[in-house]
């Protein structure tokens, strides 16, 4: 007998998806330019970057670590964005009003604070979770069995308020059975119903070549409108402080853009009890099957959705496209709804208070205005929605809406051609963003093939530098070892041969004047040649040759009669 009732999870993102994992796009891994994210790595930079400017960033590397050398890595990376583009490891669209607020924000210098303090433009943007090796979102099994978790507790407490004042797990532990405050344990965590239920983690499995990802600002909203006593409209304090954060999102409308599975442990051949007499697996009413899970999930999630439509709607703050979709979508949905074959969920950062509590039990945490109190309330006050512009009031998403289709795992999956035709037309802005990039890759192509040429010849140059330069040191410790060999007096004229050479490439094709400083040289050579009497008939030779050859290419009118006055004849042995 299978011990688990298995079936595949088709997951449709509704709505912009943002499950956090703690890692960020740093502005000194990503540019923005054109409504394209271009993400890179280390070995990206070292490939695009020129030997100049790899010297320039670790010059700036090196400085210290504070708001100025921040800015000055984000202005570095930003100005040599087209080298980098074409190296991207990933490119991901961006609204044209966070890729505006990027453009204004990286050209800056660092906010002040009323106090003067420089306060440095954060351009993290936070990623969803993903895949390391495909860099494709991904939604983890953990989020998606949380929401269920809290929509399966919310059924078995039927808004009911909490008795407990203890803690999460007396409550929760009340409801699934797990804790019993008269027996020792007090808390059985392998009694939980929920130890039943396995998820695995929901893997990208949308349509191929379309991006998987976009860049949204999450931006803060009351939920009511409040004015003040001049008829203003007062801000929530995130909006009034401009608090926004910029978060990478699954898009919604992807028909089946993820896939799953789901696991319930089947335990009805399993004793209820052990041989102490103490329970050892979930109670039976609470082994949930694939249908409760359904049918909770649409009971708790479902009037939230239709409750927080109908009030940004009515605030005006709802995309009006998405909302006309929403709705002939739960309206076309109904059957498979109220059947178990779907049911929504929601999961991930914003998710929205009341999704991730339990009604009757609510007993939100409101901040109040500086050295406030704050006061604890049925609902929240505001609401986290996704927008293009931090000011934007209209055109705004919710945040974090799923879709969940059920299919036995045994059998073939099947389609549902009324959600794919629901999701087709929100695809257009995906298509365009697919077709722009082929439309670039010749480009981004060619940038990186030059790039690369410029590095092969870059290293090209420093093989060789490198290798003359050993040459050069081979050259060194030859003629040293030369010099080390001969008598003083041919050291002496070897010497003075380097430095005429030395002085002719430096004059380029010019001449000194006599009697300067290399004509005395030459004359001082000559005289202690003829009258040192260490000098050697050979010695005297060669120092007679090297004045005749050197000192006309460095001093002018150096002729037979200059020559003579020199006794380089009498040098040479010459009557």
């Amino acid at each position: 007998m299978n011990p688990f009732a298995s079936y595949r999870m088709l997951i449709t993102p509704l709505s912009p998806i943002h499950v956090g994992t703690g890692e960020s796009y740093e502005p000194t891994n990503y540019v923005i330019e054109d409504g394209v994210l271009h993400e890179f790595d280390t070995g990206a930079v070292m490939a695009a970057l020129s030997a100049a400017d790899r010297k320039v960033l670790e010059e700036i590397g090196n400085r210290r670590p504070d708001t100025g050398m921040i800015e000055a890595l984000q202005r570095f990376f930003y100005e040599r964005r087209e080298a980098l583009m074409g190296h991207a490891i990933q490119r991901i669209p961006v609204l044209p009003g966070v890729a505006g607020f990027y453009e204004k924000r990286v050209k800056q210098t660092a906010n002040r604070e009323a106090d003067g303090k420089k306060v440095v433009n954060r351009l993290e943007i936070d990623r969803t979770s993903f895949n390391p090796v495909t860099r494709l979102p991904v939604l983890f099994g953990s989020s998606l069995k949380g929401a269920m978790r809290t929509a399966l507790l919310d059924g078995v407490n039927g808004g009911r308020p909490a008795q407990e004042r203890k803690g999460l797990h007396e409550f929760q532990g009340r409801l699934f059975r797990y804790f019993d405050e008269n027996a020792r344990p007090h808390l059985s965590l392998e009694l939980d119903p929920m130890r039943l239920v396995q998820l695995s983690d929901a893997a990208w499995s949308g349509e191929p070549g379309l991006p998987a990802a976009q860049v949204h600002l999450a931006v803060n909203r009351k939920k009511v409108e409040v004015k003040d006593q001049q008829g203003s409209v007062r801000k929530s304090q995130a909006e009034a402080k401009e608090l926004y954060q910029i978060l990478e999102c699954t898009p919604g409308w992807r028909y089946r853009a993820f896939s799953g599975q789901i696991n319930l442990q089947l335990v009805d051949g399993v004793a209820e009890k052990d041989r102490s007499g103490n329970r050892q697996i979930p109670v039976a009413n609470l082994r949930f099957d694939a249908a409760q899970v359904a049918r909770a999930c649409n009971d708790f999630y479902r009037p939230i959705l239709e409750e927080e439509c109908r009030l940004l709607h009515q605030r005006g703050f709802l995309d009006a496209t998405w909302y006309k979709a929403i709705q002939q979508f739960l309206a076309t949905t109904q059957t498979k709804l109220k059947r178990g074959d779907a049911f929504l969920l929601r999961v991930g950062r914003h998710s929205g208070a009341e999704s991730v509590t339990l009604n009757g039990v609510r007993n939100i945490k409101i901040m109040k205005g500086k050295d406030e109190k704050p006061e604890y309330l049925e609902a929240a006050k505001t609401l986290w929605l996704a927008g293009d512009e931090k000011d934007q009031s209209t055109n705004l998403l919710p945040f974090g809406w799923l879709l969940v289709e059920l299919q036995p795992l045994d059998g073939s999956a099947t389609d549902w051609p009324e959600l794919e035709a629901a999701c087709r037309p929100h695809l257009s802005t995906a298509r365009a963003f697919k077709d722009k990039l082929a439309g670039q890759q010749v480009r981004l192509e060619q940038a990186k093939a030059d790039a690369e040429a410029r590095r092969r010849e870059e290293e090209e140059k420093a093989r060789q530098a490198t290798e003359e330069e050993a040459q050069r040191r081979r050259e060194d410790e030859e003629h040293q070892a030369r010099l080390s060999a001969l008598t003083p007096n041919l050291r002496r004229i070897e010497e003075f041969k380097a430095d005429f050479t030395t002085r002719v490439e430096q004059l380029r094709g010019g001449k000194d004047r006599q009697n300067t400083d290399y004509h005395q040289r030459a004359q001082k050579l000559a005289k202690d040649a003829l009258d040192g009497a260490d000098w050697t008939t050979e010695e005297k030779c060669a120092a007679a040759d090297a004045i005749a050859k050197w000192l006309p290419l460095v001093v002018e009118r150096i002729d037979k009669e200059a020559l003579k006055k020199l006794k380089l004849g009498t040098l040479r042995g010459n009557p």
